[in-house]
């Protein structure tokens, strides 16, 4: 978790512009640092360049290149990123979606069009579980 001034690092992957800015403009304005990715490869590439940086992943399932769940399953198989938590950022809203992501390895889901109300209260209660239990492992904050 980093500190400082800023809240943490969030990592963005989101192929749609608007989508992207709404997420970033919103995360920015709360105070944390944001990282963009527009595909899959490139989402990959920055997650290995800034692993110790980032405090969560937000991914979007459906990307131009590689699918947001094939992106999860690698970043959970390995044993250098394999802690960093993610939070799908979807349309797919049918509960087996939930459950594909979940099973890849996500730690939360978030339907989209997003509720910012309810999206912020989701990364706040995260990161306020992380400073909470400095020494445990991330799981599903409710």
């Amino acid at each position: 978790m980093n500190t400082g001034d800023k809240k943490g690092t969030i990592l963005i992957t989101e192929d749609n512009p608007a989508n992207m800015k709404l997420i970033r403009d919103v995360l920015m304005f709360y105070g944390y640092d944001v990282i963009e990715s527009y595909d899959g490869e490139t989402s990959l590439k920055k997650i290995k360049e800034h692993k110790d940086k980032i405090d969560l992943i937000l991914m979007d399932l459906q990307l131009p290149d590689i699918d947001g769940l094939e992106i999860i399953r690698i970043v959970k198989s390995d044993d250098s990123t394999k802690d960093l938590p993610i939070f799908v950022i979807s349309a797919y809203v049918q509960e087996t979606d939930i459950k594909k992501a979940l099973k890849a390895g996500c730690n939360n889901y978030i339907t989209k069009p997003i509720n910012l109300e309810d999206f912020m209260g989701k990364i706040n209660a995260f990161f306020i579980h992380c400073i909470n239990n400095k020494d445990s492992d991330f799981s599903n904050p409710k």
